[in-house]
């Protein structure tokens, strides 16, 4: 499967190489150290491995679990790492002091919050192993309190001009609050893409309480939704991060009794089986993670997966190709919205996202999640 970052690196192939390797070596973790070791002695460039796993968020549990493991690694990379890991971590206090003001605020107002991502999740799934990449903080409300929740958030120094709320309530499922730093996502529906919204109110009700590090009580989803809500992310943005797919591994790994049943169940209620099945074989071809929601698949949606497969490759193809050209661009740009059409679960939402596609690239304008 291509690479979806070859142009990170000064040469494409030496990019897809180190992409494989982080493939690799990450598909054996969390639990074999000792085969992490072993698989290691393929690596042939660390810097470019380092690179990779840096910009698919996963160099400080990588390199943390190769150096626990005894691997040898070069001073130079070493160096290199460890100034990164001191950016991070000083990135990672800022996000978690201000996810506990966040939720304390939206909590004194009597407001239904649930986190998301972030690094309440990294503490959850990687614990001491290392920090996960976060860019912001993703706070899940109820749609009905996104008012009030915005006027509390104020006092944080949080703003949005009217418009851009008034335009997100019409046809996305958050609010994005950047004008202070760290960036707030406030999400008033949880997801709204391939022709669903997954609206916030049921994954509310059946949070679930975890008591972080330091003490600080916040809701998180229930693990089934939490799996959903990865995979429906993940596959709306291409896979685009290794990160995201090793976040399912790790979720599956911290809750054995996993309900596979109630997963499926709540993606066929919401219409986001395929990307969800989808997820899951990426999973498998990428990380080497099994998981009984495959061995279940009917014929017709075994097919399903066949097509969602063959447009990704293709899609990714010719990513990873120069676009100056104008075939080059239309090329990819076909390709990408087929991709994306073939995430949905019905054929009218696949042909209305096709059409909304054509419609507004001849108004020269794109869409908005709620029209994908």
């Amino acid at each position: 499967m291509p690479t979806r970052y070859p142009d990170l690196m000064p040469h494409r192939d030496n990019g897809v190489a180190a992409e494989r390797w982080l493939e690799y070596l990450i598909a054996c973790l969390p639990e074999q150290e000792t085969m992490l070791a072993e698989r290691a002695s393929v690596v042939e460039h660390w810097p470019a491995l380092l690179q990779s796993a840096l910009h698919h968020g996963l160099e400080d549990y990588l390199f943390r679990r190769l150096v626990r493991a005894g691997v040898g690694l070069p001073e130079a990379v070493l160096t290199r790492f460890r100034l990164i890991q001191a950016h991070k971590a000083a990135w990672t206090l800022q996000l978690t002091a201000q996810t506990d003001r966040v939720f304390d605020t939206l909590s004194a107002v009597n407001i239904p919050a649930a986190i998301l991502k972030g690094p309440v999740l990294g503490e959850r799934l990687y614990g001491g192993d290392g920090l996960r990449s976060s860019s912001d903080l993703d706070v899940l409300i109820p749609y009905g309190q996104v008012q009030p929740a915005l006027a509390a958030l104020a006092s944080l120094g949080y703003q949005a001009d009217a418009t851009t709320v008034a335009r997100a309530l019409a046809g996305d499922h958050n609010i994005a609050l950047d004008n202070v730093l760290p960036p707030l996502e406030l999400h008033f529906h949880l997801f709204r893409r391939f022709g669903v919204t997954l609206r916030a109110d049921d994954f509310l009700a059946r949070a679930i309480p975890y008591q972080t590090q330091h003490g600080q009580v916040v809701s998180v989803l229930a693990p089934e939704d939490e799996f959903l809500f990865l995979c429906v992310h993940a596959a709306a943005h291409s896979f685009a991060r290794l990160a995201w797919l090793f976040d399912l591994k790790l979720l599956l790994h911290k809750y054995p009794a996993f309900d596979w049943d109630g997963l499926l169940r709540r993606a066929q209620e919401w219409r986001v089986t395929t990307s969800v099945i989808f997820a899951c074989e990426l999973l498998r071809q990428r990380l080497e993670v099994e998981t009984p929601l495959l061995t279940s698949l009917t014929a017709g949606q075994r097919r399903w997966l066949g097509v969602n497969q063959r447009l990704f490759d293709r899609a990714m193809t010719l990513y990873n190709r120069p676009r100056q050209a104008f075939g080059a661009k239309l090329g990819f740009f076909v390709a990408s919205n087929l991709y994306q059409s073939s995430l949905h679960d019905r054929w009218r939402s696949r042909v209305r996202f096709l059409a909304r596609v054509a419609l507004r690239t001849l108004q020269g304008r794109g869409l908005s999640p709620g029209e994908t």
